[in-house]
């Protein structure tokens, strides 16, 4: 069952609630790019797992979607904003900061979704993102 707007505001970090109050036309940018980065990892993976090289790839192609549809800075913001809840275990943060650093990187030259799954997979191929297990 999908979540209608409301709950899925009420899910965000508060920085997450905060940047998406500031800048309500990314909304829309910012669910199609989860959404797209959890299909295509399931495409390319099968599954969205979690600290291995599903979630690597995964933050990867969010965050390149995001810069590519939002701008840098506001994918960055955006992507240090979801990592900010306070039980979220450091070594998970720091993979997700790092792979979502390589994502920012990766989509701020602009590409179609496959280019970029192409790329973030290169760079998961070649060691360029971390996972933790």
């Amino acid at each position: 069952m999908s979540l209608n707007i409301y709950d899925q505001f009420q899910q965000m970090t508060p920085q997450e609630q905060q940047y998406v109050l500031t800048h309500p036309h990314h909304s829309i940018s910012i669910k199609r790019a989860k959404e797209a980065a959890y299909a295509e990892t399931k495409k390319v993976f099968g599954y969205n797992g979690k600290n291995d090289k599903s979630d690597a790839f995964r933050h990867c192609f969010w965050s390149a979607l995001l810069a590519r549809d939002i701008g840098y800075s506001g994918a960055l913001q955006f992507t240090t904003a979801h990592e900010s809840w306070p039980l979220n275990p450091a070594a998970e943060k720091k993979m997700d900061l790092h792979n979502n650093l390589v994502g920012l990187s990766i989509g701020r030259v602009g590409a179609t979704n496959q280019v970029i799954s192409q790329r973030c997979m290169a760079a998961l191929m070649t060691g360029k993102l971390k996972v933790l297990i």
